[in-house]
């Protein structure tokens, strides 16, 4: 990563050790940024931000007796770019995950927090960035009682926000998925089905296939030819595997 041009941080974590870690971390693997100050509460972050043209912001889930998604309520008209450094936080992850935010996992990994900076210096579009917070926001308000209404797929130009009803089921290639949206077509994401199914799972989602997660609630029939499939609203067909054909009875009830 070049060093001519530097990009502005801010690191929001309720712990010291933790916020040296990181700017070690930085200093090794991303000589291009500069950690301009750090911040352990969200008062002194948004203080931070207010002084100073950030444009990354590394944020833990968990800051004592608040959280990154209080800052992020408090946030306007903020153009930079959203990392997460968190220990394991099971709600806050899956609402980063819900809204394709980049996250890394503490103890940090260099290569992993090399591509995170790499994709947040890549400058988004203002509308775009309000919509992420806001996806942000109501993805951590809603996993934890499962009333998520949309997920946030990554294609490669641009972010799809798709509601979670409409997806017919989702079919793996390799670390790749498919997605097949009703009155969308099909939406491919570089990660694996593997990612998706625990977050999917509380909606109705059931693994039927190695390759294929399926909407139980838009299953029109079971088909018997070819070996058993499984045909979906709007004509497509998902596979039901022999391993898994004990789960007919649950699909129709």
């Amino acid at each position: 990563m070049a060093e001519l041009n530097k990009i502005a941080a801010l690191i929001v974590d309720d712990e010291l050790n933790a916020i040296y870690n990181l700017r070690s971390a930085l200093h090794v693997h991303c000589p291009a940024v500069e950690v301009i100050t750090h911040a352990q509460t969200v008062q002194q972050a948004m203080h931070a931000l207010g002084s100073a043209d950030i444009e990354i912001l590394f944020l833990d889930i968990r800051l004592q007796h608040e959280t990154g998604f209080d800052l992020l309520r408090q946030l306007h008209n903020y153009r930079g770019s959203i990392i997460f450094v968190t220990a394991h936080d099971e709600y806050g992850i899956q609402a980063i995950k819900f809204s394709a935010t980049d996250y890394l996992l503490k103890p940090l990994d260099g290569q992993q927090l090399l591509r995170a900076v790499e994709k947040a210096a890549v400058k988004k579009k203002e509308r775009d960035r309000e919509i992420q917070i806001d996806m942000l926001i109501q993805s951590f308000e809603n996993t934890q009682s499962h009333r998520q209404k949309k997920i946030a797929l990554p294609e490669a130009a641009e972010i799809r926000y798709v509601l979670i009803d409409d997806i017919i089921f989702c079919r793996s290639s390799n670390s790749y998925t498919t997605f097949y949206v009703k009155n969308i077509g099909k939406i491919t994401v570089s990660k694996p089905i593997n990612e998706y199914e625990p977050l999917l799972a509380p909606y109705g989602f059931i693994r039927t296939h190695q390759s294929f997660l399926v909407n139980k609630n838009l299953i029109v029939s079971y088909k018997k030819e070819d070996g058993g499939y499984l045909l979906m609203d709007g004509g497509e067909q998902a596979l039901l595997s022999r391993q898994r054909k004990h789960l007919l009875r649950e699909l129709f009830i």
